[in-house]
């Protein structure tokens, strides 16, 4: 890029600095979801080659080639489980190129598997790749490859478009919280933005729940780029595990066993969330802090969502390895005047009357309207519907494993 490099310099940045968490997590291979690899209508590509070869020819460097060893035993997993796979031949694309160099640049030497993007149904396609990935021992990164719109400039490849800055901001507000409405932006909205990855995106999104951290955004030469970690890990669902194991085994966690990081010594209520198979396992919490820290909560929260949940029976030891833990980290109860103040995506919701209350948390799959959240939170509190009640609203970081 000569000189030119210098006005996307946060992308590179952010590139880099994703390339080095993967090193850093000791990923063996990467699956790479492209939307300049082979395309069809209706299914999805793969490329079988034993070994995956590319460069820039296109672009002007003859001399930067990469090469990579295909994962055959993971190729042939998703050939025998994935509907509508068409095997592909040929050399890789820039659109998997651009990561693979950072990748390698920052040391990376694993395995690859490439995936031509499904034009239709995408997020069913990830699905089933999160569930052949969850089902197969090792450590995978799922890579979702693409750009924003290409219609931010007059000047850019596709001319400026009013719905290219609009799909743009959409999509980085629903990474940094509303991912529901990211998954469901009118048609029209990314048809016009020019776009060519997100398509790519949701098959991601749906592979693993996650909390995503945008790293950066920028839109220089009238192409939006993000980097973004999607699957950004925290240690507090950690550390419930770790509660919870402790626990099970009768043992006894000591002053120096508990976590030092700044975010443990806050004073907050949380809930902890125990999931089997994508089904509700146990959740148990506070609305507002009953302990001298986070750590000290949420390992009390997470022992009384394994074991005494009262619509579940106890977790045993053999189940813990089959559980996704999820902390959500409350912020200040906010009283409001109506349910126009409710956002079912953003916030969460206590009612109260009298001496009953109910809470429900925000982002909760099949809770889509305020009336929904507020009707679920009376049935919790033994409120029947018709009868009137107080609101108050509350924020949540949704931390995950």
């Amino acid at each position: 890029g000569g000189g030119e490099v210098q006005k996307c310099r946060a992308t590179l940045d952010a590139y880099r600095e994703l390339a080095r968490r993967l090193v850093q997590a000791d990923i063996e291979s990467v699956i790479l979801v492209s939307p300049h690899a082979p395309l069809i209508k209706a299914g999805i590509t793969l490329f079988t080659e034993k070994n995956l070869r590319g460069g820039f020819r296109q672009f002007g460097v003859d001399s930067l080639v990469l090469s990579w060893a295909n994962d055959l035993a993971l190729t042939t997993k998703f050939q025998t489980s994935l509907s509508g796979l068409v095997p592909v031949q040929g050399s890789i694309d820039h659109g998997s190129l651009v990561p693979l160099y950072f990748l390698q640049e920052a040391g990376w030497r694993g395995k690859v598997v490439l995936l031509g993007m499904p034009l239709e149904r995408p997020e069913e396609y990830g699905r089933h790749i999160g569930q052949i990935l969850e089902e197969t021992p090792g450590r995978y990164a799922l890579v979702a490859s693409g750009d924003l719109s290409h219609r931010l400039q007059g000047d850019g490849p596709y001319g400026y478009d009013p719905a290219g800055p609009e799909f743009d901001q959409a999509v980085i507000r629903g990474l940094q919280g509303n991912l529901h409405k990211l998954r469901h932006l009118p048609v029209s909205l990314v048809e016009n933005a020019g776009e060519c990855g997100y398509r790519s995106l949701l098959v991601a999104l749906a592979a693993k729940e996650g909390a995503p951290e945008v790293l950066s955004y920028e839109g220089p030469f009238g192409v939006g780029y993000l980097v973004a970690d999607l699957y950004h890990s925290s240690p507090l669902p950690q550390w419930a595990r770790r509660c919870l194991r402790a626990h099970l085994q009768r043992k006894r966690l000591e002053v120096e066993d508990f976590p030092k990081g700044s975010e443990f010594s806050l004073r907050r209520g949380c809930f902890v969330t125990l999931k089997q198979e994508g089904q509700l396992r146990g959740c148990i919490g506070t609305t507002e802090p009953w302990q001298e820290n986070l750590a000290l909560e949420i390992q009390h929260n997470a022992i009384a969502a394994g074991t005494e949940d009262p619509r579940f029976w106890p977790v045993q030891m053999e189940e813990l390895e089959t559980l996704r833990f999820t902390v959500d980290v409350l912020g200040d109860l906010e009283k409001i005047s109506g349910p126009e103040d409710l956002d079912p995506w953003r916030y969460g919701v206590v009612v109260r009357r009298g001496g009953r209350s109910g809470l429900l948390l925000p982002h909760l799959e099949g809770v889509d309207t305020v009336a929904d959240q507020i009707s679920i939170a009376k049935q919790k509190a033994g409120i029947s519907p018709g009868e009137d009640v107080d609101l108050w609203r509350f924020e949540v970081v949704r931390h995950y494993e």
